[in-house]
Formats: structure tokens, C-alpha cells, sequence
């Protein structure tokens, strides 16, 4: 058990320190707390602590007393008023010698306060941790009018204390042990009156537990957030809110009618001090640009290119914007649901001539007048029902040269544009070239050319060079985007002045006929080397990367990531544990001559270390959760990997006192989570070393499956229980990770270890739901996510391994194959999951979760299974498009994370998960984490 300092660390979009901060910036607001403590008592400054960390500052008096939980403050602040702010609250809390924290920097507060910052952290500057609830009381008041008038947004977790003050308060955790989430995660619990742990929740409005009480008795009670009761909402006295589009920090975006003449509206908020800077702007600032720049392209012309705007107005401090509610939806929707229905972005070549054109003239309609937007991408054009493009979200435009907040999406950013600061003089409209070529190669093809850095910055391939490496590989079976190649290249130059002009972009005409394919043969040479590079510099990667003498985590992950179970698949280091394994025991099988970055030794000792990092600290850990991907099961089957590849019986004991000990019956039943996950586990051992007490226990976790089905005139689930303590729980999932295809999957092999037709019948009734829930198109099969979706007949489909066709095909191929391959319906299933992942290519991140890796591997299932080498040759070209997507680092060559921006070792949203598949592709074998075949000992 570990103790957590530190509470309300940042999380959500925003970042978590800046990239580059000056010497005299970081010591700006520790040195004003140090003088205000130099102040109070001569030589007093030696006495207190007042610690820098990563991003919080915190400040302990001599003898502090550390409470569990309690009322907490908070005092929110701007940047430019953070300096001010924490010197007159110092005063308050040096005199008082309470504990408290700042962000370290005004630079940390911009990221605290962005438009992008987690909606139920934003604005915490200074986090007060009073002794008692009396001290609480008193420091509220005179933090209060310490910092009466100072600007700040509001904390949207807590409850404001007074009208207009920037002192907010909530119920949380202030220093505690951390304990293991249902989930998976390590959290600070809150602790009930009853003594047992509970979430501490923070939510984008006031939520304290119902038995804590109220800190301010003779108060008003906080109003209570209920749906059920919720009370129709008119802004202005003029727009009924309708619905919400997106919450955000900024602000809402709401569906509403005009009460005065009926039309449909748009209302944008823009929440007063949310994105401030030093430069004294906010998203109210961004706001009114953009009413004002949507009357200047528009106005009342019929041929307008914007949305007319119908209204400004403030209310209770934030900003807001009416304009006419266009119908449609964003090209980047559009795309995607085509993708979805058709299997194709873009029809044919007359409507990508036509959406081409009006991609032109929308930023001619900008440059026309002097403007830069800054942020042209697929989510800022809108498609008409009749296929006219409109321009939205204009907040980062502004004439050339005019100081202004310059922001753009990644992967429709000009390098110049990536490389200037947040507030600077407005661009050339050169960067609007750019972002018109990569949105053009959007509408064409549904891809995004977003490529995370190489590092380091001196050995960086040219974006240009990359993004040719794209165009050319989705040219070879899209002719829309091999004949406006040439537009899109010459757009997305690096250089600015080498970019065509928008009047090269309107002249240009696609070839109506041509081949500028590469040869096949030539192909598949560059694609096995490429192959074989992303796998060798992938495991030396993991080798260099690999930190055992870190006493917390073996490799680095995210800030979610941080969060969860350092030893697990999904974000800690069983999966390169596994993967490592693997590539030990199959690397004598390389052909002679392959060069390698690594020996069989250095593998050998680095897989040795890590195996032993990874049993030593789950030895450490508290908690012992069932799931094979957030539980210890998949901890447990890469430990006996490892222990097998290494000849290591101690280590292998260690495995397998692990495996008995986990939980095979658990309220959640699904794969990733719960007792499927752990009989998978069980099966994989009962193969790896005969003992049958391993399967015994495999049947146990069948039978409290059966127990825990539910029949319903959709077919048969396993739900999360609703009273259990997850984020899932209410779950009536259809996928693999948390639904049927992943229960089913443990059921079948089940039944083929046991023999028990129990399990081989819960297996087809499995089958039969997932039957009934499919959604066949031109685009291949896809199923909805669960069970409310397939009852409202929801558009909203899936296709990747955790929720969707991949994962669903994992299933049904092996239930088709184990049933003597004579039921077509389900084979024609399976081809149409095949077909979904597919069509899916261009799009998907490189993740096994959600993207190409875990698409792939149903692929090589479908190939191996059903004998079709075709499904063989489309997952080798999913590696070519793992390859467009991929990073240098120190050289090698590597598969990048889920979201395309740097390079993690874990398993499902990172390089491992990649690796994996390549290790199979090269050396064939089953794939990793469904164990099948028969009994084995350990040789």
C-alpha cells in the first residue's frame, strides 16, 4: 500500500507540465510563498516545506497534522492573476500553518484553466487542506476577502462560498492510502461512515457523499442534480435549450429554439476566465471574434459560407452565441458514416470534384478579406443536405499579423503553424494551403495525416517525405486519392512558399486515367523488410526503454495509464513480458543472416529482468483482481511465458501460485475485468503444464457463467451487476471485452477442455445473440456496442477487438470452425467482420484495442481457420499501414501509441500489442492470450 499526497493532480486533455518553462517563471510563486512565510517568523522558512514537483507546489507547516478526507478548498485564480492571488492567500495560511498546494507556475495554471482541461478540475490554483472543520470555516472567510475581486473561473467540482468569491469547496480525500479500483486503477478512496471504501467523485458539479454532512448548516442547501426533475433551461429569455451537443471546460453547445420565431439554433457558451493567458484574453474573448468574423463572411447573403448569427448575449458572466442550426453534419461525421455504410469516404469522382471545389473556395471565401483560419480540418466544415459546405468554428482567425490565440488541430497543421507560439502574430495564409490539402485528403479517403515526431529533432524525416509514404499506399486501391495526389502533396509542402496557390488548386484537374502503381513483387519485398525492421527495433525498443531499477513502473505510460495496475496487460508490463517471451523462444527460428539491433543474451537478460520486476511487484501490490487484462491474470500468463522461454521453475512456481489464487467466480463476468478473464487464464495454464487442478478451477469460472446469464428475447448476456462498484456496471455488452463474443469465446474452449456441453451450448446461444445483432452492409458486419444501442436500432456501430467486429469475429470463427464448419450464416458473419476490419484500415489508430493490431490478428484467424490466404494478404497490408503510421526514436523505427503521439511499451494501446502481431506474422504460432490447444507439460 502506497500513501497518495496529492489528490487533485491534473488529468484529462491539458497539459501536465509545459514543454519549456523559464528558470524565473518556476520560481515566480514559490518565492512569494517563501517570503510570506519569511514574514511571519524570522528563520521560519527552514521549518517549512515548500516542495516543487512535477506540476503542485506543496507547502507543509513544522507538525502538520494529515487528515484522510474532509472539506477541502479551493481558490481559483488566472494567470495573470495567480501571482496576486497566492501572495494575499499565503498571508492567510502561513498565519493560520495550514497545508496547501499551488500549481508551480502562471504557465501551469494556463494548462489548469484551458478550454481543454478535465471540466471537474479546472481552475483548482490553490488546493487548501485545512485541520479541522473549524479552521476550514474560518479560512474560507478570510481567504474570501483576501482575494475578494481577483479574476478566476469558476470550480465547476465544488460549491462556490459566497456570491462572486473565488473560494469554492468540496468533500474529498486529502492525504490517504490508495486503493485497487473494480477497475482496475489505483485511486484515493474516500472512507463511509460504515468503514468502507468509496469513490471519491469529481464531477463537473457539486457531488458531496449524502453523509458528509454540510460544513455550513445556516446556509441555503446546494441545489440537488437530478435529470429526472430537470427544469426546461431559456437563455436570454429568448432560447429554449433543447439538448446539449458537447459539454466542455469553455463552455456547452446547445441544441435550442428561438421562443420569439421558432427557428433551431445553435447556442454556443463561452465560460468567464476559461482559457486565459497572459496575454488577458479568454474563450469570451474567442467568442466574440467569431460572432464578429461570422457577420463579416456572412451576414444575411443568401450565398453566405457561414452560419448566420442570430444573437450575442451574457448571462450570468459566460458569453453566448445563437446562430441558425444548419443541417447536416461535419465532413469528419460524414466521412465516417460512409465509411461505415458504403465502405468508401467518398462515392464517386463527381462528388469528389464537387467537394474538392467548395473545399477551395471556403478558404478563399477567409483569404478574401485578410483572414487566417488557422484551423481548417473535418470537424470545422459542415456538410448540407444537399452537399454545400459551410465554415464553422472561425475562433482561431484573425488578419495576418494581428496578435491573436492560434490553435489548429494535429494532423491539419502547417509545420510553421506547429512551431509558433499559443499568442502570436496571425500566420500568412499559407498554413491554410496546408490544412486544405490534409482535409481534402480527409474527405477523399477518411485518413488523417497525423504522424507523431520523430526524435531526436536532428534525425527527423521530413513531413513531406512521410506523408508521400501515405498518399502512396492509400493510392493503390483508391483511385479518388491517387488522382488528386498531386493537389494534395503540392498543398502539403513544408516549405510555405512551395505550396500551391489557392489558384493552382482551382485549376487543377485529376487525370481521367493513369498507373502509377508500384509493382507487387516490389511491394512485397519493401513490405517484409519493413515488417521485419518495426519487429526488431520494437523489441530493442522495449529492451533499451525497460527501467527494472524503477521501483514503480517497468516502462513509462501515460497519465491514465499512471493510474492503473503497474503489472497488468492493459497498461503495465505483463504484455512486454509476454511479448518478449515470445520472441526469445521463436528468435533461433529467425532465417540466417537476419541483422538484428539485439542477441539472443541481451533478450534473454532483459526478458529475465523484467519477468522478475514484474513477479517482485505484484508480490508488493495490494489487491488481486480476476481480469486477464486490468486483473492479475494476464500477470500471471506472462510470468509461466517467461518462466517457459527462460527454463526458470522458480519462477514458474511463482506463476502458478499467482494463477491459483485469483478469484475464477467475480460480479463481473467479461474478459478484460472479471471471471472469463480469469478462466481464460486457468485454461491457459491447465495447457501449459497438465495439471488439472487449473482446470478444474476453468470450470468453476464456467459454471458461475452459467449462473451469472441473462435470457432476454435479444438472446443471452452477461451484465455487470448495477450494484457493483465499476464504472461498467449496468453493462449489456455485445463485445469481446466486456460482452457475449468474449464470454462466449472462454465458454467454448471451455467446453472443448471439459467436454461439459453445458459450456458448448452457453457457447451457441452466444453465437445465436451475436446472430440476431448483426448489422450487414456494404462496408462488411458490424454490431452495436450493447443491448440498449441494438434496441433503439442506434447507427452508432462498432468494429474493433474491445467492442465490436473484430472481436466479434474472434468469437464466431472459432464457434463457426468447432461446429464442423458447416453453418454458412455464421461463416458469412465472420466474412462480414473480416470485410468491417477492412474498411476500417485507412482510418484506425495502430492499437489492438481500438485499431489496426487487434483488427489484424482477427485476419490471420479468419486465414488460419478457414483456410482463405486472401484474409492472410490483407493483414500483411495492415502492417504497411502500422508502417505510414510509424516514429523514429534513437533510430529505430517503431509503432506509435493509440492516439499517434508518442511511443508506449504497453500491450492493448501500445507497441507491445503491435509487436505481438508481427511476432506472428514472422513465426506464425496462435494468437497471444486465447489459449488453445490440448494438454502440455512444461518441457
Amino acid at each position: 500500500m502506497s500513501a497518495l499526497p496529492e489528490t487533485d493532480s491534473p488529468s484529462g486533455p491539458g497539459p501536465r507540465r509545459p514543454r519549456a518553462e523559464r528558470a524565473a517563471d518556476l520560481a515566480l510563486l514559490p518565492d512569494l510563498v517563501r517570503a510570506a512565510i519569511a514574514r511571519q517568523a524570522a528563520g521560519a522558512e527552514r521549518e517549512w516545506s515548500v516542495e516543487q514537483g512535477e506540476f503542485w507546489c506543496q507547502v507543509v507547516p513544522p507538525g502538520a497534522v494529515r487528515r484522510a478526507q474532509g472539506w477541502k478548498l479551493h481558490v481559483s485564480a488566472t494567470p495573470l492573476a495567480a501571482p496576486l492571488t497566492l501572495a494575499r492567500a499565503a498571508e492567510v495560511l502561513v498565519a493560520h500553518r495550514c497545508r496547501f498546494k499551488f500549481a508551480g507556475s502562471p504557465a501551469r495554471v494556463a494548462g489548469l484553466v484551458s478550454g481543454r482541461f478535465a471540466r471537474g478540475g479546472s481552475g483548482k490554483f490553490i488546493t487548501v487542506y485545512p485541520a479541522d472543520d473549524e479552521q476550514f470555516r474560518l479560512l474560507a472567510e478570510e481567504l474570501h476577502r483576501a482575494t475578494a475581486g481577483l479574476p478566476g473561473p469558476a470550480v465547476l467540482s465544488d460549491r462556490r462560498y459566497r456570491q462572486d468569491s473565488q473560494v469554492f469547496y468540496r468533500y474529498g480525500v486529502f492525504s490517504a492510502v490508495r486503493g485497487l479500483t473494480p477497475d482496475g486503477g489505483y485511486a484515493a478512496l474516500l472512507t463511509d461512515p460504515e468503514g468502507r471504501p468509496v469513490a471519491d467523485e469529481r464531477n463537473a458539479w457539486f457531488s458531496p457523499p449524502a453523509w458528509a454532512g454540510d460544513p455550513f448548516p445556516d446556509r441555503p442547501a446546494a441545489p440537488v442534480r437530478s435529470t429526472a426533475t430537470a427544469k426546461p433551461v431559456l437563455l436570454n429569455d429568448r432560447y429554449l435549450v433543447r439538448g446539449a451537443i458537447q459539454h466542455s471546460n469553455k463552455g456547452g453547445v446547445f441544441r435550442a429554439e428561438d421562443s420569439r420565431t421558432g427557428e433551431q439554433v445553435v447556442v454556443k457558451q463561452a465560460r468567464a476566465h476559461v482559457g486565459a493567458g497572459l496575454e488577458g484574453l479568454d474563450v469570451r474573448d474567442l467568442l466574440r471574434r467569431e460572432a464578429a468574423l461570422l457577420e463579416r463572411l456572412g451576414g444575411d447573403r443568401p450565398d453566405r459560407v457561414v452560419p448566420r448569427v442570430v444573437e450575442v448575449f451574457e448571462q450570468q458572466g459566460s458569453v453566448f452565441m445563437a446562430v441558425e442550426s444548419v443541417p447536416g453534419a461535419t465532413l469528419r461525421r460524414t466521412v465516417a458514416r460512409r465509411l461505415a455504410e458504403d465502405g468508401t469516404a467518398c462515392p464517386d469522382a463527381g462528388t469528389a470534384g464537387s467537394l474538392v471545389g467548395q473545399l477551395v473556395e471556403l478558404v478563399a471565401a477567409a483569404h478574401g478579406p485578410g483572414l487566417t483560419l488557422h484551423d481548417f480540418n473535418p470537424n470545422n466544415v459542415m456538410v448540407a443536405p444537399d452537399g454545400r459546405l459551410l465554415l464553422i468554428d472561425l475562433e482561431m482567425a484573425a488578419p495576418q499579423g494581428e496578435r491573436w490565440v492560434l490553435g489548429a488541430t494535429p494532423g491539419y497543421t502547417a509545420p510553421e503553424l506547429r512551431a509558433a507560439d499559443h499568442v502570436a502574430p496571425a500566420l500568412p495564409p499559407s498554413v491554410d494551403l496546408f490544412a486544405l490539402g490534409a482535409t481534402v485528403l480527409h474527405a477523399l479517403s477518411g485518413a488523417d495525416p497525423l504522424f507523431a515526431p520523430d526524435l531526436p529533432e536532428a534525425a527527423a524525416r521530413p513531413d513531406e517525405e512521410r506523408l508521400a509514404a501515405l498518399v502512396e499506399l492509400l493510392s493503390r486501391d483508391q483511385p479518388l486519392v491517387r488522382d488528386y495526389a498531386p493537389l494534395v502533396l503540392g498543398l502539403m509542402r513544408d516549405e510555405p512558399a512551395e505550396r500551391w496557390t489557392l489558384e493552382a488548386a482551382r485549376t487543377f484537374r485529376p487525370p481521367t486515367a493513369g498507373n502509377n502503381r508500384t509493382g507487387a513483387a516490389d511491394r512485397t519485398d519493401r513490405a517484409g523488410d519493413t515488417r521485419d525492421r518495426l519487429l526488431h527495433d520494437g523489441i530493442a525498443h522495449l529492451l533499451a526503454t525497460m527501467r527494472p531499477g524503477d521501483p514503480e513502473r517497468l516502462w513509462p505510460s501515460d497519465s491514465f495509464g499512471e493510474t492503473c495496475d503497474p503489472v497488468t496487460l492493459q497498461h503495465g508490463s505483463a504484455g512486454g513480458v509476454s511479448v518478449l517471451a515470445r520472441a526469445l523462444r521463436q528468435w533461433d527460428d529467425r532465417p540466417a543472416g537476419t541483422p538484428t539491433p539485439v542477441s539472443g543474451e541481451a533478450l534473454r537478460e532483459g526478458l529475465r529482468a523484467a519477468a522478475h520486476w514484474t513477479a517482485d511487484r505484484q508480490d508488493e501490490l495490494p489487491g488481486n483482481l480476476p481480469g486477464l487484462h486490468f486483473g492479475r491474470s494476464g500477470t500471471a500468463w506472462a510470468l509461466l511465458d517467461a518462466a517457459r522461454a527462460l527454463d526458470d521453475p522458480d519462477l514458474a512456481e511463482r506463476a502458478t501460485k499467482l494463477a491459483l489464487e485469483l478469484p475464477v467466480r467475480w460480479p463481473n463476468p467479461d474478459v478484460t475485468h472479471g471471471a472469463a478473464g480469469s478462466g481464460l487464464t486457468q485454461l491457459h495454464f491447465w495447457h501449459g503444464t497438465g495439471d488439472d487442478r487449473f482446470l478444474d478451477r476453468a470450470a468453476q469460472a464456467a459454471e458461475g457463467l452459467l449462473t451469472a446469464a441473462r435470457h432476454t428475447p435479444e438472446g443471452v448476456f452477461w451484465p455487470v451487476p448495477e450494484d457493483f462498484g465499476s464504472a461498467l456496471a449496468g453493462a449489456w455488452h455485445y463485445g469481446f471485452a466486456h460482452g457475449v463474443a468474449g464470454v462466449g469465446t472462454f465458454l467454448l474452449l471451455a467446453a472443448g477442455a471439459t467436454g461439459d456441453e453445458r459450456f458448448r451450448a452457453a457457447a451457441v446461444a452466444a453465437g445465436e445473440t451475436l446472430t440476431t445483432a448483426a448489422r450487414s452492409g456494404q462496408a462488411g458486419t458490424l454490431w452495436p456496442v450493447d443491448r440498449a444501442r441494438h434496441l433503439s436500432d442506434s447507427p452508432d456501430l462498432a468494429r474493433h477487438w474491445c467492442s465490436g467486429s473484430s472481436g466479434v469475429g474472434t468469437f464466431l470463427v472459432r464457434l463457426w470452425a468447432a461446429g464442423g464448419a458447416g453453418d454458412d450464416e455464421l461463416r458469412t458473419l465472420v466474412e462480414g467482420a473480416a470485410d468491417a476490419v477492412r474498411a476500417g484500415r485507412v482510418t484506425d489508430s495502430p492499437a489492438t484495442c481500438h485499431g489496426l493490431a487487434g483488427n489484424a490478428q482477427l485476419l490471420l484467424d479468419v486465414a488460419e481457420l478457414t483456410g482463405d490466404a486472401r484474409h492472410r494478404a490483407d493483414a500483411e497490408l495492415f502492417v504497411e499501414h502500422l508502417a505510414a503510421q510509424a516514429v523514429l526514436r534513437d533510430g529505430r523505427l517503431l509503432v506509435p501509441d493509440e492516439n499517434r503521439r508518442t511511443v508506449l511499451a504497453e500491450y492493448a494501446t501500445g507497441l507491445a500489442g503491435s509487436l505481438s502481431l508481427l511476432l506472428r506474422l514472422r513465426y506464425g504460432g496462435p494468437r497471444a492470450w486465447l489459449p488453445e490447444g490440448g494438454a502440455r507439460t512444461t518441457p
